[in-house]
């Protein structure tokens, strides 16, 4: 495969590696927030919200095990092949579904964010 085009497929490789736990850790720090909150305000309101966003997180944690699963699949196969016509596909693959997990996950971190501060600012 073409050095470039290989350093480009690394790199960019490298960076969703990044993203992937950094996403992980933002998931375990928003369900660790979300149980100290429901520790402290026992309103039926309250823990409806909190309930919705226990189950959406934990959706999401789910999303990004098999998201880091096939990256790590990913990096063995970029490891030992070097076929671009494997590679390529797997790539934009991977490419798309990366991007449109952390589109929803912004819209789900902010949603909490706002939500969280709007019941404890009433």
């Amino acid at each position: 495969m073409n050095i470039l085009k290989n350093n480009q497929i690394e790199q960019e490789q490298k960076s969703w590696q990044r993203t992937m736990e950094f996403l992980r850790q933002e998931n375990a720090l928003l369900k660790y927030r979300l149980s100290e909150m429901v520790d402290n305000n026992e309103e039926n309101h309250f823990l409806q919200t909190a309930e919705y966003f226990q189950n959406e997180l934990l959706i999401k944690d789910d999303m990004l095990k098999k998201l880091i699963d096939e990256l790590q699949k990913y990096t063995e196969i970029i490891k030992n092949n070097n076929s671009s016509s494997q590679i390529l596909p797997m790539h934009n693959k991977l490419r798309n579904e990366i991007t449109i997990f952390q589109k929803e996950y912004l819209v789900l971190s902010k949603d909490f964010n706002e939500k969280m501060l709007k019941i404890f600012r009433d």
